[in-house]
């Protein structure tokens, strides 16, 4: 193909998806090309300069937090979604937190999601798009005591709708009675594979949760069943959990007897394997519980709150 027959197919791409708006299935039939290919015309357009974009933020982002935080933990990517007094801030940190997943797909086989209210607004700030190719997998088995709006199976069903994309349940409780319950169930073929497939994941989206407070104290309600229990619980210090997986202030995992053996979830070790991690917490309340997951390198990507990034910088020193 000669560069002037390249560069009018770019022109021809870009007109086509960005001013005409249509989508890449009807942008790839009319140029007579598979969607992965105009796919790779489309990056090629923007690295060639036939595309320029121009950003007029309107406050959608607090750079300057972005960029301190990003330089601290050496984080692959952070959004921070700004404050304001009239503006509750889970749907502004859930839709930037959406573009991150979307830009984060390019070239991913495989995304495994945990549970809760923040990943379930990121869910549902995405816009229904088709990727027949990819897998969507539970971290974390279903907590059926749980809201059914936030819990592991409802949100891998869907998140794969609205990626048009196949998804696997982990078919089992998030949640067992004993330890030997678990460990003979996560023995079987089908639960077994699901979490091998997660661990072999390209994308975790992950919220970050504070075990006093929120979805996350509803499961330590569940897991430590006597007053015996929850005092062996905090005397461990726990600054935070992802995935149900406590961890310390300084993100080093937990293995709390009686708690962490009766969880069916990936682990921390199998988490941070994963190649993109993006975690998502709203709140100061959660700034301990962010600054351990970041600290122990458990996410590598973070998107939240401005008062939550001021607080996480306020006590990084702790």
């Amino acid at each position: 193909m000669s560069s002037s027959r390249s560069r009018s197919t770019l022109i021809a791409a870009a007109r086509l998806y960005y001013i005409d708006g249509l989508s890449q299935e009807e942008a790839a039939a009319k140029l007579g090309m598979t969607r992965s290919n105009l796919s790779r015309v489309l990056k090629a357009a923007r690295e060639e300069g036939v595309i320029e974009f121009r950003l007029n933020d309107d406050g959608g982002r607090v750079g300057e937090l972005e960029q301190e935080l990003a330089a601290l933990f050496a984080l692959r990517g952070v959004r921070v979604a700004p404050s304001a007094p009239d503006r509750v801030p889970l749907p502004s940190v859930a839709q930037l937190a959406a573009a991150v997943l979307v830009d984060a797909l390019e070239g991913a086989r495989v995304v495994a999601v945990s549970w809760g209210t923040a990943v379930r607004a990121v869910v549902e700030a995405l816009s229904v798009t088709a990727r027949p190719d990819l897998r969507v997998v539970q971290l974390v088995g279903g907590l059926t005591s749980f809201d059914a709006h936030v819990s592991a199976h409802d949100l891998v069903r869907e998140l794969g709708r609205r990626l048009s994309a196949n998804y696997l349940y982990l078919n089992a409780p998030g949640v067992f009675d004993s330890r030997q319950a678990l460990q003979s169930l996560s023995a079987e073929r089908s639960i077994s594979s699901t979490l091998e497939l997660a661990r072999q994941a390209d994308i975790a989206l992950v919220g970050i949760g504070n075990p006093a407070h929120g979805s996350s104290h509803v499961l330590l309600r569940q897991l430590a069943r006597s007053e015996q229990q929850l005092r062996r619980f905090w005397e461990a210090g726990p600054a935070g959990d992802v995935c149900g997986r406590y961890y310390d202030a300084s993100g080093r995992p937990l293995e709390i007897e009686g708690i962490s053996d009766r969880v069916l979830a990936i682990d921390i070790a199998g988490l941070m394997q994963i190649p993109v991690s993006i975690g998502v917490a709203v709140g100061t309340a959660k700034a301990v519980a962010v600054l351990g997951a970041l600290r122990g390198k458990l996410v590598n990507t973070l998107v939240c709150d401005e008062p939550l990034a001021r607080e996480m910088l306020v006590r990084q020193h702790d």
